[in-house]
């Protein structure tokens, strides 16, 4: 699984929050929030924009190129 994936599920559920809320939030299906948490899907430039915003993190620590939230 890549970085990203794993950055992703792991802010999902340190903050306790289903996926069903994440994609809500992220004007996402629960099917393409799993995708990404699989490493199955890569996502665009928005939606990590988007991802980084909803969980207040920079896109460098998102996507694994930083350990610095």
């Amino acid at each position: 699984m890549n970085t990203f994936a794993l950055r992703l599920k792991e802010l999902r559920t340190l903050k306790n929050l289903m996926q069903i809320t994440v994609a809500t939030a992220c004007g996402l299906s629960v099917r393409q929030l799993i995708r990404y948490e699989q490493g199955t899907s890569e996502p665009t430039l928005s939606v990590l924009l988007t991802f980084a915003d909803f969980f207040e993190v920079s896109l460098d620590y998102l996507c694994g190129r930083s350990d610095e939230k």
